[in-house]
């Protein structure tokens, strides 16, 4: 890797940082990177996926400080996601994506208009009117969705988490994106491992790129908590949008 390319992961990877701390979906933007400069399209993938390591780990250090994360809801969603996370992975090295890429689009596009026609979803935190047994199956099955979703793409399955936990379970936008890092970070290790044990990961990319991350993370996480929830939902809605429009017409 020349120092060109050097600059341009340290300095891509801390602003990425900073908005995944906050949205994540970093790798629609970091796979095509990385790929721009050089590296193969499951090995971009891979190396990618380093990156979410630190940024997630800084900010879960960050709001489980400020007691944003809710474990009762989060463990059953990750102990679903895990096998079908490994089970995405697997597919994803043998699969054309671009069927995938455009049924993403199609929700993302659902979601941001939910999000636009209604401005009071996610401001505050709503009381869910359903029997706790009700609430784990649905932990359940939408953890065990997107952690296949993870495993498979990546690229927006923190949209899907934040999305889940605000409509699912009540949660502002804050508390959606504090309780979507400990899903995201274990869902992205099972889905690293692969990657790992096919050798998709330029080592040479990924250490930088993950220090260099994770700086912008520690930003990023405090500067969430620091503006709250109407910041979060604009940047949330702009993403999403955003999002759709890339994997449509890009």
């Amino acid at each position: 890797m020349d120092i060109t390319s050097l600059i341009i992961i340290v300095v891509a990877g801390f602003l990425l940082g900073i908005i995944g701390a906050i949205i994540g979906s970093t790798l629609l933007i970091l796979v095509p990177l990385l790929n721009f400069l050089g590296l193969p399209i499951h090995v971009a993938l891979g190396t990618a996926k380093v990156s979410v390591i630190g940024r997630e780990l800084i900010p879960i250090y960050h709001f489980n400080k400020n007691k944003l994360i809710n474990y009762k809801t989060v463990i059953p969603f990750v102990i679903a996601g895990i096998i079908t996370s490994y089970l995405g992975t697997n597919l994803i090295i043998s699969l054309n994506e671009n069927i995938v890429k455009t049924i993403v689009a199609v929700f993302m596009i659902i979601i941001s208009l939910l999000f636009l026609s209604n401005p009071n979803i996610g401001m505050k935190e709503k009381k869910i009117k359903i029997g706790k047994t009700t609430l784990l199956l649905l932990s359940v099955v939408a953890g065990a969705l997107i952690g296949f979703y993870q495993g498979i793409f990546g690229g927006g399955a923190n949209v899907f988490i934040i999305f889940a936990f605000i409509l699912l379970f009540g949660n502002t936008f804050l508390k959606g994106v504090a309780n979507s890092k400990i899903p995201n970070l274990i869902f992205s290790l099972v889905s690293l491992i692969v990657f790992i044990m096919g050798g998709f990961i330029d080592w040479v990319f990924a250490i930088p790129l993950l220090i260099a991350t994770s700086a912008g993370s520690h930003f990023g996480a405090k500067l969430a908590i620091k503006k709250g929830n109407k910041f979060i939902r604009l940047l949330f809605v702009l993403l999403v949008i955003g999002m759709a429009i890339k994997l449509l017409f890009f």
